[in-house]
């Protein structure tokens, strides 16, 4: 009979400690990313600067002041290893962060690795004003998602790519000195060249 107290002693103190923690708990609030018009008008053709936060991209344009800027989801890729609340929307943008070039495909199309830093699955990134001339780390950039595209690998199997389209230029390189050589070289308008150095 002792034990049988001892043990719903135990389990009312537990429920009460829950109960007591969510009620403490801060109210979860909801990001409130930039629209579809600030990007366009702001960032489409055009270089940005990115902040340092991980887990949100926080964007500006480099004309703005330093504390203007608007937030932006990074990618995390498509299928059953994203969490719901980051499986990305058709004619949504994001920033892709610490992605790859794997190859060229057709056109200005390459094949690259862009996720976060437990996972890389492959995307089809569709660019419109960068060239770029080789293999390598991507600076980031802001692209807007328009779908899957299905492949067939060398085995014959399919499987369904997303597809991200270019809308900003890449991002101005600010932590000093010139850009590593990890990063992949590329080429814009000449004009606009100038504001990275490799």
């Amino acid at each position: 009979m002792l034990h049988r107290k001892n043990l719903w002693l135990a389990i009312v103190l537990l429920t009460a400690g829950f109960a007591a923690a969510s009620a403490r708990a801060q109210p979860v609030t909801k990001t409130n990313y930039a629209s579809a018009q600030q990007v366009e008008s702001a960032f489409r053709g055009h270089s940005f600067i990115l902040g340092d936060d991980n887990q949100i991209a926080d964007v500006r344009a480099p004309d703005w002041s330093a504390d203007r800027s608007v937030k932006l989801p990074f990618w995390f890729g498509t299928g059953q290893m994203v969490p719901p609340e980051y499986q990305p929307a058709k004619g949504d943008y994001y920033v892709i962060s610490e992605s790859w070039i794997v190859r060229k495909l057709a056109g200005k199309e390459l094949l690259i690795r862009a996720g976060s830093k437990l996972q890389k699955p492959d995307a089809v990134l569709v660019t419109t004003k960068t060239s770029y001339k080789g293999f390598g780390m991507i600076l980031p950039t802001i692209v807007q998602y328009s779908g899957t595209r299905s492949f067939t690998r060398e085995d014959g199997t399919k499987v369904d790519i997303a597809v991200l389209d270019e809308v900003s230029l890449p991002a101005q390189w600010t932590k000093g000195g010139r850009i590593p050589p990890k990063y992949a070289r590329f080429m814009v308008s000449l004009a606009e060249n100038r504001q990275w150095k490799f």
